[in-house]
């Protein structure tokens, strides 16, 4: 095995990576070397590990060991049970930045997952991709067990006597904040960050430091922002995913401006612009292609493949249609979250309709949903045609069935999404069966035709809003305190897809 050698990665080049030991890097001044090189063929890459660059560096190593060591070939003095406070800060850094390759392998594994998800069940890239994705897991697994262990042992290494720290700590420079450690944590435990976005967010820091160097964030410039995109641009990232990082590399940087740890946002109205951006946005689908869906045999003739989860491949885009509500928020619901509510309308007459309850609340059973955000919750109107063709018969037989939700066959995948396997098969089934190709119409594509055909047939905007739970659109929003349901019904009731056709359900069990 060469151990040095990385790759392929961007350009299909392979690269050169050693880490360097904590307790030498205040000689050789920096945590590793890494770099490109300059050659796609595995067995030439591998050639100058082995015969050039692995016996240089080892031999740099063995020189600032030896420095290290003193004269006298003793350790310099200033230790404490075997660690000096310095160079045990400094294992703490060296741990904390081993998360650098765990976020680059989460992000190639989403990106192949990605890639994955728009081919055949069948496809033998599937397979691969999937044992490699295991293949992490169980190394990370074992990486934890050992780390374990090594905390055991550091415990018993640690400096504890307080009078031998006071100098060493008094002496010590503050220790500076850092985007993908100090500002990550922080920000992720103030706002309440969900696993994937903590992670996402820690990659993108990462990628920055790798681009242009580990820089506190105080002292990140426009100019290092700048230079970050533009080296995106030079590996040939797509803009789509360039202004994704750019907004992440953003939202950490305005929260240390916000908390005084940097002086200003460096990222602020930083971003790629071009053709390419608007050509790689998300489109609604069109009426041709919303018939192609719901005439394809899940609809026409009461197919339910295994990994469409039974009757989630039926109601999911149905409901998805007529709420304009995102994958998961659906995928979630509970019996108890479909309420037929009363309410008076504008004479003051009693009404009632049904309504979907988006929330995080627990139910009687302590199943709590997962949403997006604060303006999430809501009540959506059930739309007259999803109550035509059997949804509020299909939730009470799974009422009286006691599932804890009305997907039952849904079950948690990645970072606990019910919905992110089922998203999986949805994808190829819109390419291959329905014959939509067009990679900017997807799933969440539902939620952008909602919102185009809602405005086609009037829909009040602020209405709109509600219903889809994004923010008030303005003052008048928030004084009004809201749409009424009768307001929200009403709305509903007007949006269509004219030439639409929808099949009864061939099966409601």
């Amino acid at each position: 095995m060469c151990t040095y050698l990385h790759g392929p990665r961007q350009g299909g080049m392979y690269y050169f990576r050693m880490g360097i030991p904590p307790r030498l890097r205040p000689i050789i001044g920096q945590r590793e070397w890494f770099f490109s090189l300059g050659t796609k063929d595995r067995a030439e890459a591998k050639r100058r590990v082995l015969q050039v660059e692995a016996p240089h560096y080892t031999a740099l190593l063995e020189k600032a060991e030896a420095e290290l060591a003193g004269p006298q070939g003793r350790p310099h003095s200033g230790t404490h049970a075997g660690i000096t406070l310095e160079q045990f800060e400094a294992e703490q850094e060296y741990r904390r930045a081993q998360a650098f390759s765990d976020a680059a392998e989460d992000e190639r594994m989403e990106e192949a997952e990605a890639w994955a998800a728009e081919l055949p069940n069948d496809h033998p890239a599937k397979r691969l991709i999937k044992h490699d994705r295991e293949t992490i897991d169980r190394y990370r697994e074992g990486a934890r067990r050992r780390r374990r262990l090594d905390d055991q042992n550091e415990a018993e290494r640690r400096p504890t006597t307080i009078p031998d720290l006071v100098p060493a700590l008094v002496a010590t420079p503050a220790i500076a904040v850092m985007l993908d450690t100090t500002v990550v944590d922080r920000w992720a435990a103030e706002r309440g960050v969900k696993p994937k976005g903590i992670d996402t967010h820690r990659a993108v820091a990462r990628w920055f430091y790798s681009r242009v160097g580990e820089i506190p964030v105080a002292d990140i410039t426009r100019a290092h922002v700048i230079g970050f995109k533009d080296k995106l641009s030079e590996e040939g990232q797509s803009v789509p995913n360039i202004n994704m990082k750019l907004s992440r590399l953003r939202t950490l940087l305005q929260w240390a401006a916000d908390n005084d740890l940097a002086t200003s946002n460096a990222g602020q109205g930083i971003s790629i612009k071009g053709a390419a951006a608007a050509g790689n946005k998300r489109l609604p689908f069109d009426q041709t292609d919303l018939q192609a869906i719901f005439s394809s045999p899940i609809f026409s003739e009461g197919m339910r493949p295994k990994s469409g989860k039974g009757e989630a491949g039926y109601w999911l885009p149905l409901l998805a249609l007529f709420t304009g509500a995102r994958m998961e928020e659906l995928g979630q619901l509970r019996p108890s979250d479909i309420q037929q509510l009363t309410y008076p309308d504008p004479d003051g007459v009693e009404r009632s309709a049904w309504f979907i309850n988006i929330t995080t609340l627990a139910d009687e059973r302590g199943n709590k949903n997962q949403l997006k955000n604060q303006e999430s919750e809501r009540l959506v109107p059930i739309h007259p045609e999803i109550e035509r063709l059997g949804f509020i018969e299909y939730v009470d037989a799974m009422r009286e069935a006691k599932h804890a939700r009305i997907f039952p066959l849904l079950r948690p995948g990645a970072y606990d999404r019910l919905t992110s396997k089922w998203g999986e098969w949805f994808s190829p089934y819109l390419r291959t069966v329905c014959g939509i190709t067009d990679k900017r119409k997807v799933f969440h594509s539902f939620r952008h035709t909602f919102k185009h055909f809602a405005g086609h047939v009037g829909m009040l905007e602020g209405v709109q809003r509600g219903i889809m739970g994004h923010s008030p659109g303005d003052v008048a929003d928030e004084y009004r305190g809201g749409y009424s349901k009768h307001q929200l019904v009403e709305g509903m009731k007007v949006f269509r897809i004219a030439g639409l056709v929808l099949p009864k359900p061939t099966n409601l069990s």
